[in-house]
């Protein structure tokens, strides 16, 4: 999934991925999504499709430390 960013940008509690809005993208990040809630539920997970054929974002943030954890496991 990595080398389908496009961007990543740096919040104050996590980071916010981008990603093409296409069908295959989109199905691909959701069931990544679906995954990692299951493993990992110490994520708030967001997604937003941007209007008008916009980006895909992906946002990772939570309590204190997960920003820290995204560092260490390389997705920023």
């Amino acid at each position: 999934m990595r080398s389908l960013q496009k961007s990543v940008r740096e919040l104050p509690n996590g980071y916010e991925f981008e990603f093409s809005p296409d069908s295959n993208t989109v199905q691909l990040v959701e069931e990544w999504a679906i995954g990692e809630r299951a493993c990992c539920p110490l994520f708030d997970i967001d997604m937003h499709l941007e209007r008008e054929g916009g980006s895909l974002w992906l946002r990772l943030t939570g309590r204190e430390g997960v920003k820290q954890f995204i560092q260490a496991d390389g997705a920023a």
